[in-house]
């Protein structure tokens, strides 16, 4: 019963080490997004785009995430 705990334990120690060393690697590139909360702004911001610049009768983009990123507030 020792040794399933213990092949448990690393093989739960080898996951963490992988993980760890592909989040290291992705903030060595720049990866914008580093919670899950970030990940949910993400996609509520794509759904909003999709939904705006999806109709074909929609004139208006002024809505979309490059206009509210890049105009200032008013």
């Amino acid at each position: 019963m020792g040794v399933f705990w213990l092949v448990m334990g690393l093989v739960l120690a080898g996951l963490l080490l992988v993980a760890w060393l592909m989040d290291r690697a992705g903030r060595r590139r720049g990866a914008r997004i580093s919670s899950g909360a970030d990940v949910a702004w993400q996609a509520r911001e794509s759904r909003r785009d999709a939904e705006i610049l999806g109709n074909p009768y929609n004139q208006d983009v002024s809505w979309s995430s490059w206009s509210r990123r890049n105009h200032p507030k008013r």
